[in-house]
């Protein structure tokens, strides 16, 4: 009976608990390619010839959305969106899987399976592994951080800009 009890729990927690395929956002697509909602703001705006809003829940890959927004560009062979694996596959000699993704300096926390970047967009992409950070040296979890530079004003501008520090200043001993 004890057996039973325990099985029963487990079960009903894990079909109730374990599996989150809601989302309150809506499917995003860009030419008819979906993508995260946070790498819109990786669009140029002044691309964007019309935007579409379909108030009708889909499910994508048993994930369910709150509506789906279709975004056309004006020119929709110049997008060539990469998944954040793929850039790391690319741009990067980095086998393992623990990996921290970031765009300009910022992470990326949400939709890492479906956020997307043009190809295009993509100005540089700069590899640090945790070994590099003095208090993260002597520990067990070992991870590299991929950081995705867009071509921004700001890193345009800084590309021929040289920048010597101490080793102080970035932790290193």
């Amino acid at each position: 009976m004890k057996y039973l009890l325990n099985f029963s729990i487990l079960f009903f927690t894990t079909l109730f608990f374990g599996q989150n395929t809601k989302t309150e956002e809506p499917a995003v697509f860009i030419d008819s390619n979906l993508i995260a909602r946070n790498a819109i703001e990786y669009i140029n705006q002044n691309e964007i010839e019309s935007v579409n809003v379909v108030k009708k829940d889909t499910i994508i890959n048993a994930v369910l959305f709150r509506g789906q927004l279709y975004i056309t560009s004006k020119n929709p062979k110049k997008y060539d969106f990469l998944t954040l694996e793929k850039i790391k596959n690319e741009f990067t000699k980095i086998k393992s899987n623990d990996v921290v993704y970031m765009v300009n300096g910022a992470f990326i926390k949400d939709n890492i399976d479906t956020f997307k970047l043009d190809r295009n967009y993509i100005f540089a992409v700069e590899v640090t592994n945790s070994e590099v950070f003095y208090n993260l040296k002597k520990g067990d979890i070992k991870f590299d951080i991929i950081n995705i530079l867009g071509k921004t004003k700001e890193n345009l501008e800084n590309k021929n800009k040289i920048l010597i520090r101490g080793h102080e200043g970035i932790g290193i001993k």
